[in-house]
């Protein structure tokens, strides 16, 4: 069984993957499909890291 990430384990996960070109690629990545998932485009100040936890907290998939 899987357990769910906390929050703030998750925003560390990503913030990692800022440092990275390929990582930050990834993080794009994500943005689109949670943009197609949700139909809901990121707000134009939100950061990407922001966007990602709320859409991912909204499906269940982190805690806190």
């Amino acid at each position: 069984m899987l357990t769910q990430k906390s929050i703030h384990e998750r925003e560390k996960e990503l913030q990692a993957l800022l440092a990275t070109a390929a990582g930050r690629q990834e993080l794009q990545d994500l943005e689109s499909r949670y943009q197609e998932a949700s139909g809901r485009p990121k707000p134009g100040k939100t950061s990407i890291i922001t966007y990602l936890l709320v859409h991912e907290r909204g499906q269940g998939l982190i805690c806190g």
